[in-house]
């Protein structure tokens, strides 16, 4: 089974007029990573009801997107997206060589380093989700998510799936 690789705990806010208009997650995943998600969950020990759930299937770039109340998952809803990571890829120069059985081979170092960036909107008036595809100082639309569930039952961020680190993580509030 798959493990939470991170984990936030909203603060709670008792004043409604003070809550949370946008969440902007940035990251690196594993080498040759097959897929990640990120989900919006109703209590932070129980995956029982999630109210939004998106995933992202790297090698075909699927994204799908759902939620699970009481324990079951809804039909999923999928989408194509292509571009939605800044891949990089490049040869490591190496900085010395090896003699290897009296031959001179240079010590090669390579991979690839998929990195994601993405800001999800809160609108609380429609109990829809809006994801944007953060390019530099601009935002790329990816989708937009009905939600069953209030957004107000948000109390947690959970990441899974083949990330190596978050390398952001920011809210923020109205």
């Amino acid at each position: 089974m798959a493990e939470v690789k991170f984990l936030v705990v909203l603060p709670a806010n008792p004043n409604e007029s003070d809550r949370m208009s946008k969440l902007a997650i940035r990251g690196s995943l594993l080498q040759e990573p097959q897929q990640f998600s990120i989900n919006f969950v109703n209590s932070p020990s129980c995956t029982d009801n999630i109210t939004y759930h998106f995933k992202v299937k790297v090698p075909s770039q699927t994204i799908v997107e759902n939620y699970k109340r009481n324990g079951e998952w809804s039909g999923s809803h999928q989408e194509k997206y292509l571009n939605i990571f800044d891949g990089k890829s490049y040869v490591k120069k190496p900085s010395e060589s090896s003699i290897i059985d009296g031959i001179d081979a240079v010590l090669h170092y390579s991979f690839t380093e998929s990195t994601f960036s993405l800001a999800f909107q809160f609108d609380y008036d429609n109990s829809t989700i809006i994801v944007y595809q953060v390019r530099g100082q601009g935002y790329n639309f990816v989708t937009k998510f009905e939600t069953l569930f209030s957004l107000s039952e948000i109390q947690s961020i959970q990441v899974w799936g083949d990330v190596q680190k978050i390398n952001e993580f920011s809210l923020s509030y109205d």
